[in-house]
């Protein structure tokens, strides 16, 4: 099977798991920040930004690190998952006890306090995730079954268990269980494929492990900075109620930004394995960046021109005061696929370090941008530092990327802008002819209608500037049906 039919068979998969992911989590989310309400969904938002923070420490770029080096020697696999999942579990108690710590010394209620510290039950489970070894084996199909029950099974859960604004702690619980629990299953699907788990402890290993480790972990560090800082910010310098309206945007942006998640994995193995052939990895660049482009220019043109239908379908009208901040995080995600197209397959072909300064200097801007805007612009200016940083890390990062390929796919985002201009143009007018009909009708309605004509009219000029090509994608489906 060749290079692009192992891709696009990796993407279907997690595009089924994905598909599923995303429908529960919009209905999940959907339902917990009606049921809870403005303030106590920000609290909720506010302790899984300061979860994102503490994981990492948890993960520590291991994952990247164990996807590279098994996507070249699938031999080491099961003694490389022992090393990783010890010390990740060795980090999780460490961070937990530090996590703890760090939330009981917050100027906060006691009830917020809760909901935080049963956050931190996430940390064990997500140091127990094995995804890198089947992404790295492309088995996406495993981590495909994995995120589905893990998605299904909280949304079953919250509806049952959530209720009402009190219920923030069981919410805050059903999270950090489903992914431990989904976690625990995983292992028993790794023991009848590489053989049994044991704790393996070898601290010359873990050291070598850390030292090439540690800059991809500071590397996504830095994203997460650009991801998590403006809602634990906010946290600090806001009321809750904001928080929530921010969350609620800050939540379908995540859901933007996972569709090119979804690509980006399903290319990386192939991307490390052509380093060192310039030829193949050009080739394969030009693929992952049009297929990214594509994919992406549809996702985020939705999301900006249909932000207030969108939050008025999945949160209510509480939530409409975040209609600007979100149309200013779906430009900010603009930004995040091109340093994805960018910047990920760097990690993959050790230019980690400048990757690494690149993403430090921007999450050091975004933090004196948001300590900045927030107090004068409040959510807006928390969603203006993200999009004004993760241009500066990405500009830079664009340059270090030239210099190890020779190209940057300016012909391939030139289309993309071109047919999301197209589709933006259609649902802006199809909301302004519409609006004496719309204005009777449920959210839901001009959602749906909005959409099916920015598909269409993506889809018609997609083809026509050559952004997709149908006989390519035939024959990928073809031979991977």
């Amino acid at each position: 099977m060749s290079a692009g039919h192992r891709i696009f068979r990796n993407i279907r998969a997690l595009a089924a798991a994905k598909a599923a992911t995303m429908a529960s989590g919009l209905v999940t989310a959907a339902w917990t920040a009606r049921v809870l309400g403005p303030d106590s969904f920000g609290v909720l938002g506010f302790g899984t930004s300061l979860m994102a923070y503490a994981a990492l420490f948890v993960n520590m770029g291991l994952s990247t690190y164990a996807i590279r080096e098994i996507a070249r020697d699938r031999d080491q696999a099961a003694e490389l998952s022992e090393h990783v999942l010890t010390l990740r579990t060795v980090l999780a108690l460490l961070v937990g006890t530090v996590y703890a710590v760090f939330i009981l010394s917050l100027d906060k209620p006691m009830a917020v306090k809760a909901v935080l510290l049963v956050q931190a039950v996430q940390l064990l489970g997500n140091a127990l995730v094995l995804d890198f070894v089947y992404q790295a084996t492309e088995k996406m199909g495993v981590i495909a079954t994995r995120e589905i029950g893990t998605s299904i099974g909280s949304m079953l859960l919250v509806f049952l268990l959530v209720r009402g604004p009190e219920d923030a702690i069981t919410a805050a619980a059903i999270t950090g269980g489903s992914i431990t629990v989904n976690a625990l299953i995983m292992i028993g699907r790794f023991h009848r494929d590489f053989g049994t788990l044991r704790p393996r402890i070898d601290l010359k290993v873990w050291r070598e492990i850390l030292t090439a480790a540690t800059p991809m972990a500071v590397g996504v560090f830095a994203w997460a900075i650009f991801t998590h800082l403006d809602v634990v910010m906010l946290g600090f310098l806001a009321p809750h109620t904001e928080v929530g309206w921010y969350s609620a945007a800050v939540k379908i942006q995540t859901l933007a930004n996972l569709v090119g998640n979804i690509v980006m994995n399903a290319f990386l193995p192939q991307l490390a394995a052509s380093y060192g052939e310039i030829g193949q990895m050009r080739e394969r660049m030009r693929a992952y960046a049009g297929v990214m482009l594509a994919v992406g220019g549809l996702v985020i043109a939705g999301g900006f021109a249909l932000a207030p239908v969108i939050l008025g379908t999945l949160f209510g009208d509480a939530y409409a005061p975040a209609t600007l901040a979100l149309r200013l995080l779906m430009l900010a995600s603009a930004v995040v696929y091109a340093n994805m197209i960018l910047g990920n397959p760097l990690l993959v072909w050790h230019r980690q370090t400048g990757y690494m300064i690149a993403m430090l200097s921007g999450g050091a801007l975004n933090a004196l941008l948001n300590i900045w805007w927030i107090p004068r612009y409040g959510i807006e200016g928390a969603a203006m530092a993200t999009f004004t940083a993760e241009l500066a890390a990405t500009v830079a990062i664009a340059w270090i990327h030239r210099r190890a390929v020779g190209e940057l796919y300016v012909g391939i985002a030139a289309r993309a802008m071109l047919c999301a201009g197209a589709a933006t143009g259609a649902a802006f007018a199809l909301a302004h002819v519409g609006a004496p009909f719309f204005a009777h009708m449920p959210a839901l309605v001009h959602f749906i209608a909005g959409s099916v004509a920015m598909v269409l009219i993506y889809a018609l000029v997609a083809v026509l500037t050559g952004l997709v090509r149908p006989n390519r994608l035939r024959r990928l489906t073809s031979a991977t049906a």
